[in-house]
């Protein structure tokens, strides 16, 4: 199957220089002692600090501007990387945000809130119970669609994005990020025996689940969930799959739970709560790396990596993919775990 061939036939929109780098992790994977450790450094990506959501946005933002809309709206956690590369997005192509905050307002803006207030988004704080954010992410939009309807009557055109970009749309951003991949591996020589992806909305996991499928590549894919969902994530990561492929109009690629790896053992207390062993691994990889992960995120799933070198997962040898999704703006706000 000619997959660039399949992504090429969706409007796109180039937000940021692509391919991203895979660099060796040399020195981590020498202090580790077991596999070869790779980065893909989605967190090199352009939008106000890049990650992982600027492949999606690609996508989402073309149809944004095809529907002509002049307002994006998005729901996000206070340090939200989504809704940073969302309003990025959309101050790059002229259009107002309005970004929907989950929890109260804070006294001092950090990190990624400090960089949304900068770029002059409508910031507004509530809490979010957890049924309307599952709603949201199924793109049923139970808070962006009201506020789209108050703009609307004021005569703006709005465009509510679900959170994420856990869409079949945005599913197409890590279709190609596994392309790249294939080229990269190709060039480099190597083999990938896994690819290890942080887990939130589990979007991410989705498309690189269906890029390798698709492309029949050697991969495993292990996604390190960094909270606790409402359904078992590794359910909702196959029906979008294959929502995606029904979308794309792909036959004979059907994916079941039992397919989709999805590790809990990692979290900690809940969402945006770092763990210590999340921490110890941040420092770990600057250490070592020069690269900066995130205590939301990609720490959390460093520290499982770590983790499942020491348990036998990943043997000595083998190649390690760890997909950096960015996010390290976040560790502004949480500076004084650090100190």
């Amino acid at each position: 199957m000619d997959v660039k061939k399949l992504i090429a036939g969706y409007d796109r929109i180039p937000l940021t220089n692509l391919p991203t780098p895979l660099e060796h992790a040399r020195n981590l994977s020498t202090l580790l002692g077991g596999p070869n450790i790779y980065f893909k450094r989605d967190d090199c990506t352009a939008l106000a600090f890049g990650g992982n959501k600027t492949r999606k946005l690609e996508f989402v933002m073309a149809d944004a501007v095809k529907k002509g809309a002049n307002v994006m709206i998005t729901i996000g956690g206070l340090q939200s990387n989504w809704a940073r590369q969302m309003s990025s997005a959309a101050r790059k192509l002229g259009m107002e945000v309005i970004l929907v905050l989950e929890g109260r307002k804070p006294e001092n803006f950090q990190g990624n809130l400090l960089l949304d207030h900068i770029m002059g988004c409508e910031l507004r704080f509530q809490e979010i119970p957890q049924e309307e954010e599952d709603r949201e992410i199924q793109g049923e939009c139970p808070i962006t669609g009201r506020i789209a309807e108050e703009l609307r009557k004021a005569g703006k055109v709005p465009y509510a994005a679900p959170l994420g970009a856990a869409t079949p749309l945005g599913n197409l951003g890590y279709i190609n990020a596994a392309v790249e991949l294939q080229e990269q591996t190709e060039q480099m020589g190597i083999k990938m025996d896994y690819i290890v992806v942080t887990t939130g909305t589990g979007g991410t996991q989705a498309g690189v689940e269906l890029g390798v499928r698709l492309l029949n590549l050697p991969a495993r894919v292990v996604g390190l969930s960094i909270s606790r969902h409402t359904r078992e994530k590794a359910e909702e990561i196959a029906e979008l799959s294959n929502k995606t492929l029904a979308f794309l109009g792909v036959k004979g690629f059907d994916f079941t739970p039992e397919e989709i790896s999805v590790n809990y053992d990692y979290m900690g207390k809940a969402y945006g709560v770092p763990t210590e062993k999340g921490i110890e691994a941040i420092r770990t990889v600057a250490r070592t790396e020069g690269v900066i992960l995130c205590p939301v995120y990609t720490g959390k799933a460093m520290a499982g990596l770590i983790d499942l070198v020491g348990k036998g997962l990943f043997k000595k040898g083998e190649n390690v993919i760890f997909l950096h999704t960015g996010g390290g703006t976040a560790n502004f706000a949480y500076s004084q775990i650090f100190q």
